[in-house]
């Protein structure tokens, strides 16, 4: 098995992630018309850490206003990932984002250099009823996106039930929709987890032979886990 990545989001401008991370993603900027966050933190302000890739979140839980990013707002996006030299965007699409005007900022981010990832809520509406699937697609056609990441869980991780009928569903829909595994990234949150959801987890990442995984709000994660899923995913060949 080749090594897997491993990253995560820190709503904690000034928390250093884990030497093992890849990519470290800092938010959640909230207010897309102002690119801000309730800690008025914005893109412009880039945390100073070195051991990892840093990527910003545009959106996020309670993000607002819904249809975003406006045409006219597409230069702010690219101008401060540009500018602040951050090394990519992940959009994390929560409140019915504009998805022709993402693959217009995604494109000028990659004629930059700049990475961009696609984080959506992957449960029952995803796998059931096919909710968000179309602007996967359009992603996908475009070129320009380098993850997909799932987040498969809510407030907390979902129940073992819920584990077992919509992960691995998830994650082989998404396959087949990107074409590519390695894009496909799964997510999990701290809150709630425990030795019988993350070997789940780290399982379907490992089964599935998907890019990685990346984890919510990685401050919380104990330093048991984050050696698990390091042994598993990294260390183990």
């Amino acid at each position: 098995m080749e090594p897997k990545i491993i990253g995560g989001w820190s709503q904690f401008w000034d928390v250093p992630p884990p030497s093992s991370f890849s990519y470290a993603i800092y938010g959640m900027i909230t207010s897309l018309d102002t690119l801000t966050n309730p800690g008025n933190k914005s893109p412009n302000h880039k945390p100073n850490f070195t051991q990892c890739d840093l990527m910003w979140a545009y959106g996020g839980g309670g993000c607002s206003p819904s249809g975003y990013p406006l045409e006219n707002g597409i230069a702010d996006i690219v101008n401060a990932s540009v500018n602040n030299q951050w090394n990519g965007v992940d959009f994390d699409d929560e409140c019915y984002m504009n998805t022709s005007n993402i693959i217009r900022v995604m494109t000028q981010l990659k004629s930059h250099g700049i990475q961009s990832n696609y984080t959506f809520l992957a449960g029952a509406d995803y796998v059931n009823q096919g909710v968000g699937v179309e602007q996967i697609k359009e992603i996908v056609a475009a070129n320009c996106c380098d993850r997909f990441c799932l987040m498969c869980y809510g407030a907390e991780m979902w129940s073992m039930q819920d584990i077992d009928q919509y992960v691995d569903k998830a994650i082989k829909q998404t396959i087949d929709i990107t074409g590519d595994k390695s894009k496909v990234i799964l997510a999990l949150t701290p809150a709630g987890l425990n030795d019988d959801n993350l070997k789940v987890f780290l399982n379907a990442v490992v089964s599935n032979d998907i890019g990685g995984l990346f984890i919510w709000e990685f401050k919380n994660l104990s330093p048991k886990y984050l050696d698990a899923i390091v042994t598993t995913l990294v260390i183990a060949k």
